[in-house]
């Protein structure tokens, strides 16, 4: 196992020659520390090294197990999202979801409408918008419960050790805008919509974080939304109001996303319109498939400032 710095956090470089990676090292006093997972299982072939990945987090101590989307791959079928649900439920951590492209937005190769897919999530993963979605309960607080943004039961937030945590339903596919056949006004709208509802969520997690003197805000997204960009593109508005909060806010700010499958941690967000990089911003990207593994966020609720990152590759 090997231990670079970056900017003063630990990122731990896992061994890779074992089935499953070495154990974690014991937590220290005051830390806490929280599973991220995203874009897969997508394939049969995937499904062992998942199931090795589940048995490697129920014995690893962590608070919750937070999966940032694609959560299947091909087919969008009731059974499938049944079937993944079913194996989320066999983690013993509390689970937290925001969804990503393949599961809705880009069900359009097949033979029903992506938002028609969309509401199926609602409805299977988001019956009860007021807890986690699998696991045991852990309650948390849905956007939905404002009436003006009711439908968006998927957009949550909690808080620990001093870190508010929040999902933002931000997708793959240019979030939600790319062109396929068939596509309707509807679909446009809802994309502007969803957008609105995402920054409105994060405005409004600053204000809480600011309020209440808050050490930082972490931020779960499925897309990458393309940070190193400054032209105009379908996630502009979202990294733009990140930035301009980021800048603003005396703590730290961890955006976790998935969606291109490269395992990632860096400081590349710029304080809007300029060249200067914001050193409180940090990214984390994890795996996706074929790559089957999940990172270990340590975060220390004394210093408040998050301490490690390990990722757990499954082979």
């Amino acid at each position: 196992m090997i231990q670079v710095m970056r900017k003063g956090v630990v990122v731990v470089l896992a061994g890779v020659a074992a089935c499953a990676p070495a154990e974690p090292r014991p937590l220290l006093p005051n830390t806490f520390a929280f599973a991220v997972f995203g874009d897969g299982p997508y394939r049969e072939f995937d499904r062992g090294r998942f199931s090795r990945l589940i048995a490697d987090v129920n014995a690893a101590d962590v608070e919750w197990f937070l999966h940032v989307g694609d959560i299947l791959a091909g087919s969008c079928s009731d059974s499938v999202l049944a079937r993944m649900l079913r194996q989320l439920n066999t983690i013993r951590h509390p689970v937290l979801y925001t969804p990503g492209d393949n599961e809705w937005t880009d069900c359009h190769r097949g033979t029903v409408k992506p938002l028609e897919r969309l509401q199926r999530i609602r409805d299977t993963y988001f019956a009860n918008p007021s807890r986690s979605i699998a696991g045991p309960a852990m309650a948390v607080e849905s956007q939905s419960a404002n009436p003006a943004w009711k439908e968006f039961v998927e957009n949550v937030r909690w808080r620990r050790g001093g870190f508010l945590f929040v999902t933002a339903h931000i997708v793959g596919s240019f979030n939600g805008t790319r062109r396929f056949a068939g596509r309707t006004p509807e679909d446009d709208a809802a994309v502007v919509r969803r957008t609105a509802a995402a920054i409105a969520w994060i405005d409004s997690a600053f204000a809480i974080a600011n309020a209440d003197s808050l050490s930082g805000v972490v931020i779960a997204i499925h897309a990458n939304p393309r940070l190193h960009r400054g032209d105009e593109h379908p996630y502009a508005s979202f990294v733009t109001r990140i930035a301009e909060h980021t800048a603003a806010f005396p703590g730290e700010v961890l955006l976790i996303h998935g969606d291109t499958h490269d395992y990632t941690v860096d400081h590349p967000l710029k304080r809007a319109g300029t060249t200067e990089m914001l050193a409180n911003f940090t990214r984390l990207e994890t795996f996706g498939s074929p790559e089957i593994g999940w990172v270990r966020v340590v975060i220390d609720s004394v210093a408040g400032r998050v301490v490690e990152f390990e990722p757990r590759r499954m082979r």
